[in-house]
């Protein structure tokens, strides 16, 4: 599935088990976007989607592209919560991130 955040076609994908290697490679930036998606897959939980239809994912910059974060099975990593993903990036060593919900209306409109 391609998504668009903030004009990046996130059409790659890197597995969070190689983001230690890239990080000592130097290749991969340690600034992220968090973003809001519909849920692609059930969990446990609060993986309801006809309650919780929207989950939070995770793009990081290698050699420059944006790259969706996958898991080992190869699906796309979701969050629900955004304290878990600060949570993770912070494990991952990145400590700065952009949130970006686009899915969801603002209270204020322009």
């Amino acid at each position: 599935m391609m998504h668009d955040v903030f004009g990046y076609d996130l059409n790659l994908s890197i597995k969070s088990t190689e983001i230690a290697a890239l990080f000592q490679q130097w290749r991969i930036q340690d600034t992220a976007v968090v973003f809001r998606i519909v849920r692609e897959q059930q969990g446990g939980g609060f993986g309801d989607p006809d309650k919780h239809p929207h989950v939070w994912a995770v793009a990081l910059f290698v050699d420059g592209v944006a790259t969706r974060v996958y898991n080992a099975r190869n699906s796309g990593r979701e969050w629900a919560s955004l304290d878990k993903v600060e949570v993770w990036l912070r494990e991952q060593g990145i400590s700065r991130w952009q949130v970006v919900n686009t899915l969801e209306p603002v209270s204020l409109t322009r």
